[in-house]
This record gives C-alpha cells, structure tokens and sequence, in this order.
C-alpha cells in the first residue's frame, strides 16, 4: 500500500514480541490479550522487564500529575465561563439598546392627552366603515401599557405601543372621556353605518331561501364575500 506491503498480523499489536513465540493456540492468544502487561525495555541486545508493581507505581504516579493539572485547570476553565458570560450579557444589553432605539424612532413616544387611532379588526368591520378609531391617551400603565378612552368611554382593555399609532393632530385634546368602560366591538358598533358587526358571510348553496342561510337570519343582504357565483335570493 503506496508502496509499501501492508502490515498486518501479530507483530503489529501490542503483544509483547517475546510472548510471539510461545503462542501456538487461541487460548494462547487470549491468554496473552488477557493477562496483565508488563512494561519491555529494550537496550541493545538485553531485554529488561520491568516488574508489574513498579509499573503499577509509575502508572500511579502519572495518574496523580495528570490529576493535580486538571485541578489546576478548573479555576482557569471557571474564569474563563464567567469572563464570557459577563461578555454575552454586554452583547445583549447592547443588542436591546439598538432595539429599543430604533423602536423609538418607529414609534415616537405617546404622551397623556394626546390622540392615537386604534387599527379595527376586520372581523369587527364591514367595507365601508372606518379602517381606525380615534381615541385619547388617559394613563399610562407600568411604562408598556396605555389606557385609551373616547367620547362613548374608556376601552376595557390596555393597549400596547404597537396597537396603535399617533396622529399628526391632537383631534381629542380637549374631548370630555366618560367613566364608564366599553370595549372595541361596542365602540366600533355605534360608529358603523350599518349598525352591527361587518363580516358576515354565508356558504349556502340553494339561493339562500331559508333562515338557515346566515345573513338571511341576521337580516343582512348577501355580499361579494358568501357563496362565490351561485345563485342568491337575498341580495
């Protein structure tokens, strides 16, 4: 192999040369893999075996140092854990100070008094509604929270920075808030034309005759939205 034999066979493992001769069996074999090894000198032409117990010893002591660099290794290893953990959490103190700066600059800083527009869901709107409502910022809670009010009341819920977006017009500034709660359903219900939540749609496939038929049932004319092309009665 790349231009030498390939070396294979007893003289390549770790039985001692001068147990070769002597093996003439599988029991020799085993026997010699089994039995406990003792450490061959070799100095010219004499062959000095080194006895069991000494190499017991030397092994022993070598153990030790071994043992006595790994303790010595432990506080460096420790030191080094806490130097790069010190390092991480610096990383992500600098990593949210970005965030939080170029969150600033998305969403400027809402100050009491001033007037935001809350995004509606669209579960909670029709198409020619209102996309946003307006309201008043009364109190800010534990720094990431706001509490919102209008003209019908205070919304029920708090509201977090990203809910909502500031106007370029403080529109409320001056606007009286009553102390009553309402939510975001109830709010958007008095201002909708229509005077009741936006989608609803139905699936019906027989021209929506009956009240099983879901706008039917809430008195509300079929839209682009139910049943796709079929035929409909109720538009």
């Amino acid at each position: 192999m790349f231009g030498n034999k390939m070396k294979m066979g007893l003289a390549n493992s770790i039985i001692p040369k001068n147990v070769l001769p002597g093996l003439q069996t599988e029991e020799d074999l085993e026997a010699a893999l089994t039995e406990p090894k003792a450490n061959i000198v070799e100095v010219g032409e004499i062959d000095q075996e080194v006895e069991i117990d000494d190499a017991i010893e030397t092994h022993g002591e070598t153990k030790y140092v071994e043992t006595r660099d790994v303790e010595n290794e432990i506080p460096v290893r420790t030191q080094k854990i806490k130097q790069h953990r010190e390092e991480s959490l610096i990383g992500l103190q600098k990593q949210a100070r970005q965030m939080l700066q170029m969150s600033n600059k998305k969403m400027p800083i809402v100050l009491i008094g001033q007037t935001v527009k809350i995004k509606i869901p669209e579960v909670d709107q029709s198409k020619i509604d209102a996309r946003t409502l307006m309201a008043k910022v009364l109190q800010v809670v534990d720094a990431d929270f706001y509490r919102l009010g209008k003209k019908a009341g205070i919304h029920s819920q708090l509201f977090t920075r990203n809910q909502f977006t500031l106007c370029e017009e403080n529109i409320l500034e001056s606007a009286i808030i009553p102390d009553n709660e309402i939510g975001i359903q109830q709010a958007v219900s008095q201002l909708c034309l229509t005077g009741r939540q936006g989608l609803i749609r139905c699936d019906c496939l027989k021209k929506c005759v009956t009240n099983r038929c879901k706008c039917r049932s809430k008195n509300v004319l079929c839209n682009s939205r139910c049943h796709s092309s079929q035929a409909c009665t109720n538009n």
